[in-house]
């Protein structure tokens, strides 16, 4: 009897030991989702994630060649139209460059100006005296030669005596000849060669002039299509390199928005011409607005844009298809925001 007492004791005991341990919790209230799910508004449709993008795409400018950023003159919401100077970069040592080119082209206008001057009047009476002398002394010449002829003949004279008259002709001969050529190339003025020669170097210093000038517009960099500045990544004093991975500006055409998707490869088929679609924002304002299909792009690839659920799959292969927003929603959608996009033909009651 003691025994048993002694085990109910001991039973008690440990009741009251477990409940002293125990805490007493509250159960916990069911809460309210701070919001609601997206929920396919279609009963046999299809949903995507999408990403807003301008109509005509963002367009990233990058530097054409490396330079210091000396200017920029374009902020981040600005309108542009096409052509419109947008930075600019450091342009000076090619602008010493084009001094210095640019002097040339004097110079070589000079030698054709020149050509067209000659001959020169106060060049010709020198030249034709020189020829006059020359022809003279070759007279003379042939004069002493007649009578050193005759003297040898009459045993008076050597034939060494000859020889030398001789020799002596047939310099002068030359010396007049060469006196005759130099007065008609004066007189004949400048040697065609020479004016084709001088114009084409003047035209060669004309085409350097001509490249400096699109190298350095080349350094001012500026709009290829009218647009809003969406992104601004450079300012004056950077260094600017080409083939970077961030664009220095990103320009896109805000007057309409497209929706870019990617619908899996696996219910493509679904998505065809006239197909009623939705686009739903996220956040604490969710609003939805309709969808028009505009292209699908025929090129399946590997997907990369994920939208957080544990669901996704990154080994799935989808196609992209491009949706018009046909009436903005009111709260403002931007470039690159995700947005729920809704792909079907019959809504839900």
């Amino acid at each position: 009897m003691i025994r048993w007492i002694s085990i109910l004791i001991a039973a008690v005991g440990l009741c009251v030991a477990v409940a002293a341990i125990t805490p007493t919790l509250p159960t916990p209230p069911d809460l309210a989702p701070v919001r609601m799910p997206s929920v396919n508004p279609f009963a046999d449709g299809i949903a995507s994630l999408g990403q807003v993008e301008p109509a005509s795409r963002e367009v990233g400018i990058s530097a054409p060649v490396p330079g210091l950023v000396v200017e920029v003159l374009v902020d981040v919401g600005q309108l542009v139209a096409a052509g419109d100077v947008l930075f600019r970069l450091d342009d000076r040592e090619l602008r010493a460059e084009l001094v210095r080119v640019l002097s040339g082209i004097a110079v070589k206008q000079a030698v054709i100006d020149r050509w067209y001057a000659l001959p020169r009047e106060e060049d010709l009476p020198p030249l034709r005296a020189a020829a006059a002398r020359a022809r003279a002394e070759a007279a003379d010449r042939q004069d002493e030669l007649d009578r050193v002829t005759e003297a040898v003949k009459e045993r008076a004279r050597s034939e060494r005596d000859a020889t030398a008259a001789r020799s002596a002709l047939e310099q002068a001969l030359s010396r007049a000849t060469q006196a005759d050529s130099d007065l008609a190339r004066a007189v004949a003025g400048g040697w065609k060669p020479d004016l084709a020669v001088a114009t084409a170097e003047l035209e060669q210093q004309r085409a350097l002039v001509s490249a400096l000038e699109i190298q350095l517009d080349r350094l001012v960099v500026r709009a290829p299509k009218a647009g809003t500045i969406l992104r601004r990544q450079i300012e004056p004093g950077e260094y600017a390199t080409p083939g970077g991975a961030t664009p220095l500006v990103v320009l896109g055409d805000l007057s309409s928005l497209r929706v870019r998707a990617q619908i899996d490869e696996e219910d493509i088929a679904q998505v065809t011409p006239g197909v009623l679609s939705v686009g739903r924002t996220r956040g604490v304002v969710v609003e939805e607005f309709e969808l028009t299909l505009v292209r699908i792009e025929p090129y399946a690839r590997g997907k990369t844009q994920l939208s957080g659920s544990n669901s996704d799959r990154v080994d799935t292969r989808v196609v992209e298809v491009v949706f018009a927003v046909e009436k903005r929603p009111k709260s403002p959608i931007y470039p690159g925001q995700a947005i729920d996009v809704y792909v079907g033909k019959i809504r839900s009651k």
